[in-house]
């Protein structure tokens, strides 16, 4: 046969891969073991298919993002705050651009007329011709010029659904009606946070002022939306402005800065479900090997007796790796076709979601990438049983032998794979240290999976003795005699039951985490913008619908000025959010029951604002401030500068949702400084925060009240949508692990066919037989079901202690359910693929030997 070869054979590894023969040979090798193959390759498909499609989804929508940056924020440059700009400020950033367009913004109550239903609304005062930079899309179609050309009201389709209005119909905002000009189909770009919490509501910015709901301190958002016509470049232009107007806090943001947020946030989305993807391709690729590892192991004599003709080492070697690429390519190539089909089909049935066209075509850079990453993690993961090809002699063919692979000859190997991955989890995250730590966690999870399977066949080698009932011995030293199936069977169950426990505990956390405590001290309805004058009356409409009064507090404005005599745009390792943000203080003379004194000493007694106040800070914004116990740090409280020591530290549960502060005062300090009241309540039922929320519309136009059960609700909604993606992709690795599972009981069908005609023939019966592979498997899947689930309790107590400061316990409920889950379908799936073991004649068994 070796001499047939006219054309020689190639003398080096890297030849014999581009050599006929070999190819021909491996060919001729899979006959027999073809359809067992091509199910263990699948176990990558899911892997890569789920990196093609969520490195393409990114890649498009920023190729979208980067060609309607513009029409994302509307403008060239956006001016924000949150204290009033002036009319000259106005004037003079007008002066810079082409055209100018001023907005308002704030929550406020909403009524519906007749029937006086009332909803909290984000009312967005718009003048002039924002956006400058795409559409905004109303029906009727000239909604949107009405707005600009009078008064009137544009609202959300859901709202009017809600109240049964239509348009034509009015509301009263504030102390004036405005009739329904239409609804929002496409919104104005956004650039108030709160926009995402409750409906917006558009009107001419000459309705705002007349609704007389802006005082001095109201919750508002001041904006100046600029078009520069072939203006400086971003950074330039932002620099200008803060050189033109140095003192002001102002916020500005550019085309470029929403591309870049919305880019960040795109990143965070890869990165994290790109871990699940990554897990699933690195478990496929050991299925893979696993697949090799038994196929040649069936291979050993036909291998030995290639040797015995002249076959060299490095070419019975190319025969196998060269069937390992073929399946390599063949799960790549699947792989990435289905990762253009989930890319393609989700941009499609999200097109009218995004707010940004998206052609949704194959990203063929990004697919080439992830198919050659999945083709080469594949090749690399075979290459562990491949290497202990050169290990068989050609004496073999004289006495029975296994594969035998030395560990240390491994070593660079495994050092090669584990740089694989790093590489691989680098390009899904820019940071090199959360690459490792990917890489190490899916390692640990790994060897912890190996170690317990080693252990399980250690144990059963030792514990399993001549005392044990028949059935039982037999069913348990299944579990480590020659060709078991215990490490690929833990890895495919272990890891997908881990995995999915762990994504169902995190969601778990996070419902938990957005729960309202059930507790008489808990508020769920939050009354903001009371004027001092209006607290009284307030309390009377609470009293009269029976609701009690759980807290009020004053809520004073100002800014940080300088700390320990530095300014605090000056001031060495303090982040640049401090010297712009606007913080919302309260004095008293004791502590809620959400704070914990941590260190100094709380003020109860009155102070003196013509000294140096004392001051009681929350202890993360302490350390963000650099500042601790005896520092000085001097306050801009509208115009008046106030100095102040910190002479205690508190630590807040702001996980309760009562009024807690990041400065609080002692009394006699900032009780005639300008601000208002918020005053919280909770309300028994939806009907009666209805109602208190109808009555305070009625009597005071300027309280807006503040539902937290509704708010609650859409983050519920949100994160409901994110974590349906995680478990999708969760499903990946479940989807990898099947194929692994289903090549396992394959392989070790052959050695359980071979055993059971044996004890067949040694008089046990067909039941019996049954009995053994139940045990076996029941086993099995009892140990990965265990370790799935240990290891997802591990993952949920660092998840909640460190992440989340919950309760590290589980849900027992899930846990008994994925255990009883997990072992059923090892066994139930090992006894459907071991149908027919028990009928096979013995003599055609023992003749094919």
């Amino acid at each position: 046969m070796m001499g047939s070869n006219k054309r020689g054979l190639p003398g080096s590894l890297w030849a014999a891969l581009f050599h006929p023969w070999v190819w021909r040979m491996a060919w001729r090798d899979s006959r027999s073991q073809r359809v067992r193959l091509v199910i263990f390759s699948l176990a990558i498909v899911s892997g890569i298919a789920a990196l093609t499609a969520i490195h393409s989804l990114k890649t498009s929508v920023e190729r979208g993002i980067a060609s309607e940056a513009k029409a994302l924020l509307g403008s060239d440059l956006r001016v924000s705050s949150r204290k009033e700009i002036s009319v000259d400020e106005v004037s003079q950033l007008a002066e810079m651009a082409s055209r100018s367009s001023r907005e308002i913004s704030f929550p406020s109550m909403m009524r519906f007329l007749p029937d006086g239903g009332a909803r909290l609304m984000q009312v967005r005062g718009i003048e002039g011709d924002y956006p400058f930079y795409g559409e905004v899309e109303t029906r009727p179609a000239d909604a949107w010029g009405k707005l600009k050309g009078g008064g009137g009201v544009l609202l959300e389709p859901a709202i009017l659904d809600q109240f049964g209005a239509k348009v034509g119909d009015e509301v009263e905002l504030g102390g004036i009606r405005l009739r329904i000009l239409g609804v929002v189909d496409k919104p104005a770009p956004r650039g108030n946070r709160f926009s995402g919490f409750a409906p917006e509501a558009y009107v001419n910015l000459a309705d705002i002022e007349r609704t007389g709901l802006l005082t001095r301190n109201s919750m508002a958002a001041y904006q100046v939306h600029l078009e520069i016509e072939g203006g400086p470049l971003s950074r330039e232009l932002k620099d200008r402005v803060r050189e033109d107007f140095p003192d002001t806090p102002w916020r500005l943001e550019t085309p470029e800065d929403r591309r870049e947020n919305l880019g960040d946030a795109l990143d965070n989305f890869q990165q994290f479900l790109g871990l699940i993807a990554l897990a699933s391709l690195a478990l496929g690729a050991i299925g893979v090997a696993g697949a090799v590892h038994a196929h040649v192991t069936r291979r050993i004599s036909t291998i030995a007796i290639l040797r015995c003709l002249g076959c060299p080492g490095h070419l019975a070697f190319g025969i196998y790796f060269a069937q390992a690429m073929a399946l390599g390519l063949f799960g790549a190539l699947l792989g990435a076709g289905l990762g253009i089909g989930m890319q393609m089909g989700l941009l499609e049935a999200f097109r009218d979601e995004l707010p940004i066209s998206v052609s949704p075509s194959p990203e063929w850079k990004i697919v080439a990438q992830t198919t050659a990453t999945g083709f080469a993690v594949c090749c690399g993961f075979a290459l562990l049983p491949l290497m202990k090809i050169r290990e068989i002699s050609p004496a073999v063919t004289l006495r029975s032998g296994g594969l035998k692979g030395d560990l240390l000859r491994s070593l660079p190997i495994y050092g090669l794979l584990v740089g694989l991955l790093v590489m691989v989890a680098h390009a899904n995250d820019p940071s090199w240290k959360r690459a490792l730590a990917m890489v190490g966690g899916m390692v640990i999870a790994f060897l912890a999976l190996v170690g317990v399977a080693r252990g399980l066949m250690a144990v059963t080698r030792r514990v399993v003795g001549r005392r044990w009932p028949y059935l039982l011995r037999q069913g348990f030293s299944n579990l480590h005699r020659p060709g078991n199936q215990t490490l690929l069977f833990l890895l495919s169950l272990g890891l997908g039951t881990f995995l999915l426990v762990t994504i169902l505990s995190a969601g778990r956390l996070l419902n938990d985490r957005l729960d309202i405590q059930q507790s008489e001290e808990s508020p769920n309805l939050y009354l903001i913008d009371v004027q001092p004058d209006q607290v009284a009356g307030v309390t009377e409409v609470l009293e009269e619908k029976g609701l009690p009064l759980l807290e009020s507090a004053p809520m004073v404005t100002m800014r940080i000025q300088s700390i320990r005599g530095v300014a605090v745009g000056e001031a060495k390792g303090v982040p640049r959010w401090v010297a712009r943000r606007e913080f919302r203080s309260s004095y008293r003379d004791e502590l809620n029951f959400t704070e914990t004194l941590v260190a100094g000493e709380l003020a109860t007694e009155r102070a003196d604002p013509a000294g140096v106040v004392p001051l009681s800070l929350e202890e993360d914004i302490a350390k963000d401030m650099k500042v601790g116990i005896g520092d000085e740090i001097t306050l801009d409280v509208q115009g008046v500068p106030i100095r102040t020591r910190v002479t205690s530290l508190r630590r807040v549960d702001w996980s309760r949702f009562n009024l807690n502060f990041f400065m609080v005062f002692p009394p006699g300090v900032l009780e005639d400084a300008p601000g208002f009241h918020v005053v919280t309540t909770r309300t028994p039922t939806p009907e009666a925060s209805g109602e208190l929320q109808r009555a305070l519309a009625a009597k005071f136009a300027n309280v807006t009240a503040i539902d937290l059960t509704l708010i609650l609700e859409t983050v519920r909604e949100i994160l409901g949508k994110i974590s349906m993606v995680v478990t999708i992709l969760a499903g990946f690795t479940v989807l990898a692990g099947l194929p692994i599972l289903i090549g396992t009981l394959l392989n070790g069908r052959d050695v359980r066919l071979k055993e059971s005609v044996l004890l067949r023939t040694l008089g046990a019966s067909a039941k019996q037989v049954r009995a053994i592979l139940v045990i076996e498997y029941a086993a099995l899947g009892i140990l990965s079901a265990l370790t799935g689930v240990l290891l997802a309790v591990a993952a949920n107590a660092a998840l909640a202690v460190f992440v989340f400061d919950a309760s590290p316990w589980p849900d027992p409920a899930l846990l008994v359910v994925a255990f009883g889950s997990v072992t059923a379908i090892a066994v139930l799936g090992g006894l459907a693929l071991s149908r027919g073991v028990c009928n096979h004649p013995p003599l055609e068994i023992l003749r094919g030997g």
